[in-house]
């Protein structure tokens, strides 16, 4: 019986994936044909990147997510900036979604390109960071064929935070951070805090998953000592204003 209730309620639901369901909700949005030819465009491009997961990931409502925040982030003055960007499931939505190549702004894309450094890692994010970088692999080549005809999209390879330092960065307007990992997200969102111009919005990706405890309570303090609180999405993702 519990299994037929479960079907049951699964059936009536308006949309399911990414670990989250609902039902009576507005869906507009995933119907939209400008967001529909993003998230495809994105899709297309990502597919090569996750070979070894043996998926592309289909996260539809965190693109929705992004792209909010990008689209709001064009009233504002500053560059565009994603740290965690492996092939670009988020970025390449966004740059087709407000047609990223016709504005006056950069947006500057760092990683590793190659999965997650665990040097200086303690012995549990070390384990941690294994496990992930099974599912990544060098993608640079790729990641640099996806975002080909965004002449104001810049690639920095390199491992956070220190790669921050080899681009003049003043003012940012949209800031995502996806770093599977709260040492170097700590280290990421100090160093760059007070580039964000009033009003950016930082999407933070793994903020409120069960298995990303350690980031829950870092972001959660960095926004307490800031005066700030983070917003929890259903995605997942967690929303910072500066």
């Amino acid at each position: 019986m519990f299994l037929k209730n479960i079907f049951g309620l699964w059936k009536k639901l308006d949309w399911w994936g990414d670990g989250l369901g609902v039902r009576g909700k507005n869906l507009g949005f995933l119907r939209e044909p400008k967001f529909v030819e993003a998230v495809r465009f994105a899709h297309e491009g990502n597919i090569a990147g996750w070979k070894n997961a043996g998926f592309t990931p289909e996260i539809p409502w965190r693109q929705h997510v992004c792209c909010w925040a990008a689209s709001n982030a064009l009233r504002l003055e500053g560059d565009f900036v994603e740290c965690g960007v492996h092939t670009g499931l988020f970025s390449m939505a966004i740059c087709n979604y407000l047609k990223f190549e016709t504005k006056n702004r950069r947006f500057l894309l760092f990683d590793t390109f190659e999965g997650i450094p665990v040097e200086g890692l303690n012995d549990h994010d070390r384990v941690k960071a294994n496990q992930l970088n099974q599912l990544y692999s060098d993608v640079y080549e790729i990641a640099k064929q996806n975002f080909k005809n965004f002449e104001n999209v810049e690639l920095i390879k390199g491992v956070l935070p220190d790669s921050l330092n080899t681009i003049e960065i003043n003012q940012i307007a949209y800031l995502s951070i996806d770093l599977n990992n709260h040492q170097y997200e700590k280290q990421t969102i100090e160093a760059l805090w007070d580039r964000l111009v009033p009003g950016a919005m930082v999407v933070i990706d793994d903020y409120a998953f069960e298995e990303h405890a350690d980031q829950y309570e870092m972001w959660n303090r960095f926004a307490t000592s800031k005066n700030r609180m983070v917003l929890t999405v259903p995605t997942g993702q967690g929303l910072l204003q500066k």
